[in-house]
């Protein structure tokens, strides 16, 4: 029987124009009976048609049946295993070693590797590492917007590898397609001197006329042509929802039908996710459907620009549907939700160099390795000098666990950075001798005490093998990575980065409402750091990444918007006992519970907006204290612990005998009921400030 995707395969072949050299060379390779190249690497510019190529490649792997593998590089994090991991999945195997070998055996297979630039990283890994280890009937063909690099072109590369740069269409060729839409061959003049055969503007006309039924060009050719045809487009889509859709799909990474249900219409949600992929610039991937990334640009510059109101609620909407998701997912469904969240806050001057995966310098993070450690104190040392090296040869010692590196792409060259993610919990014996560490641990004692439960990292170095700690490539990856702890790290508490040259910084880290804190700087080898702070339990890291996506794109009534509260507390276990005690003796006195420690913590804070003053949130203090109570009084035995309290804080008599009196029981039973009640108490607020 035949199946809908043949009907799909045939009509790609019906659509697709011109390509026939490129087309012939890959077809001679296939055909040939030792391949006359390993390695087809094909380039050109966003929207000449890399993508669409691909797919009459995969056909003609089929037609000759060979075997053939795609991997969608901006699926994929610039790191080997990462990349042999999509490999496993692509071909059903448990271990990289089996799906290598599963490659082989008789006949050709070949492995496209799409949108390789999103990898460049591992560029010199792919050739030195990756493709030697295949076996010898097997093909690659990289597509990607850049150039092959020099490594591909010189040595025996200038051989076994071939490279196909990808043109406009010819005239003959443009025509072709344009007959294929459907489109009035009176307009093919106009159309061949607007778009010179660019593959992405003739698509982008094709659906103009689509959707609108005429061309209207105009003589003047457009300064930018994308922007223009797509804000033409935008302008025949009748329907509201459809315009919806398009400017959802410009600022959401992958556009699937729960995110159209929930952020554009539930009830039409299928009917909405088929138009979209109707479209010639919308790209179907495993993962959903996305616009070019030109047409993406294009879509989402116009909106901000025309409505910036508009931009700003469909970025909440989008940020509300991760979020949600955020709390739910565990595992690699986490982290897969975190990449897109992140996605969403591109723009934002702090997020937007964390995701230029393609620029990070031909490096990935990896695990330090103990043979690493020569190369990495090299690093230390020539930056900070001998005295911070004998430090990071220390930590290595006791926290090797901590270290990550960033190697370049070859694997065997120097070493292209490091981070030190340190566990101040674990650190604190062998804090002796660092006086980073020691600053502090000194500042969370006195000021932030950890709790139980919580953890402090301390990011001691960080560092690019050339440029030190200015803006780069490598400093960009590093921040990515701390952005990353900051969002995953279990019962993460407080966070200290470590700046040689801090007024440098300042500015990112004010943005980014990281604070210098003084008590934590320090000095090594005669020079002084400083150090930027954060305390995560008075803003949590999500609040913390949305209040930054809010300054971006400021919204007029977004529900629940958590803001910094600079008077936040945070007070050990002992602390918050004794404001606890404190607060019911003064619990009807509100000029002493004015003074209490407990209407600045997390248990007041998080139930009043940023605006409360000290009145209502003596209310609340006062209500919570009420009814965690009150909430002993459902059964006999805490009861009675609920009656003592009752009647020596919340309804006092005049003194404990008469409180006993009235009980019925003695004075040293009361006051064994009203100890063990303030322990209680305690407890349940306890959990409620601390969620433990």
């Amino acid at each position: 029987m035949a199946k809908l995707g043949d009907r799909i395969r045939a009509e790609r072949r019906r659509q697709f124009v011109g390509r026939r050299d490129e087309l012939a060379l890959f077809e001679e390779i296939l055909r040939a009976s030792e391949l006359p190249a390993i390695v087809l690497s094909v380039y050109g510019p966003g929207g000449v048609g890399k993508t669409t190529l691909l797919r009459q490649l995969e056909a003609l792997c089929a037609t000759h049946a060979v075997r053939c593998v795609t991997l969608d590089a901006r699926n994929l994090q610039p790191n080997p295993d990462a990349f042999l991991l999509a490999l496993c999945e692509a071909t059903g195997c448990a271990a990289p070693e089996d799906a290598v070998s599963a490659l082989g055996g008789e006949g050709r297979t070949v492995v496209f590797v799409d949108t390789y630039e999103a990898i460049q990283p591992l560029d010199g890994w792919i050739r030195e590492g990756f493709v030697p280890d295949l076996p010898d009937n097997v093909l690659v063909v990289l597509l990607g917007r850049k150039r092959p690099t020099s490594g591909w072109r010189s040595d025996v590369w200038q051989t076994l590898c071939r490279t196909l740069p990808l043109r406009n269409l010819s005239d003959d060729e443009a025509r072709s397609y344009l007959e294929a839409q459907a489109v009035p061959q009176e307009a093919y003049p106009d159309i061949l001197e607007f778009t010179h055969g660019y593959p992405l503007a003739l698509s982008l006309v094709a659906d103009n006329y689509a959707q609108k039924g005429s061309l209207a060009l105009g003589s003047d050719p457009a300064p930018d042509m994308i922007a223009l045809l797509l804000e033409r487009l935008m302008e025949s889509v009748e329907e509201p929802l459809h315009r919806d859709l398009l400017e959802v799909s410009a600022l959401v990474r992958m556009t699937t039908e729960a995110i159209i249900a929930e952020v554009v219409d539930s009830r039409r949600a299928t009917e909405l996710f088929e138009w979209l992929r109707s479209l010639s610039f919308i790209e179907v991937t495993p993962l959903g459907l996305m616009p070019h990334d030109l047409a993406r640009d294009a879509i989402a510059t116009e909106l901000r620009w025309r409505n910036t109101d508009r931009y700003s609620e469909l970025h909440h909407r989008a940020r509300s549907y991760y979020s949600n998701r955020l709390d739910r997912a565990t595992g690699p469904a986490q982290q897969a939700i975190l990449f897109d969240y992140i996605y969403l806050h591109r723009d934002n001057p702090v997020v937007k160099p964390f995701f230029q995966w393609h620029s990070h310098g031909g490096a990935f993070l990896d695990a330090a390795r103990p043979e690493d450690l020569p190369e990495i104190l090299r690093m230390v040392d020539r930056h900070e000098g001998p005295e911070s090296a004998k430090l990071a040869a220390h930590w290595f010692e006791h926290q090797p666990e901590a270290f990550f590196v960033l190697r370049g792409a070859a694997g065997a060259d120097p070493l292209h950075g490091l981070l030190v993610k340190l566990d101040l919990g674990t650190a604190r014996e062998h804090a002796d001798g660092d006086p980073a560490c020691l600053a502090a641990l000194s500042y969370l004692d006195a000021k932030a005490p950890l709790r139980a439960g919580e953890r402090a990292t301390h990011f001691r170095f960080w560092m690019a093998d050339e440029e030190y700690q200015s803006v780069s490539p490598s400093q960009s990856l590093l921040f990515v990575t701390v952005v990353q702890h900051y969002l995953t790290q279990p019962g993460l508490a407080a966070t200290f980065l470590p700046c040689s040259d801090p007024a440098f910084w300042q500015p990112m880290f004010d943005y980014a409402m990281h604070g210098e804190l003084k008590e934590a700087e320090f000095h090594v080898g005669g020079h002084r750091y400083g150090v930027f702070f954060s305390d995560w339990r008075v803003l949590p890291p999500k609040p913390w990444l949305a209040l930054l996506s809010e300054r971006e794109v400021p919204i007029k009534e977004a529900p629940q918007a958590h803001r910094p509260t600079p008077d936040v507390v945070v007070l050990s276990r002992e602390g918050f006992e004794d404001s606890v005690h404190e607060a019911l003796k003064a619990f009807s006195n509100d000029s002493r519970l004015a003074k209490s420690p407990l209407l600045r913590s997390r248990l007041v804070v998080d139930r009043l907006s940023g605006e409360a003053g000290t009145k209502e949130r003596i209310e609340v203090l006062r209500e919570l204290l009420k009814q965690a109570a009150q909430s002993m009084n459902t059964n006999v035995r805490d009861a009675r612990l609920y009656h003592a309290l009752d009647t020596c804080y919340l309804r006092p008599l005049r003194s404990q005998e008469m409180a006993a009196e009235k009980l019925d029981v003695s004075i040293a039973t009361y006051r064994r009921h009203l100890k063990a009640g303030l322990e209680r108490l305690t407890d349940l607020l306890w959990q409620q400030e601390t969620g433990i």
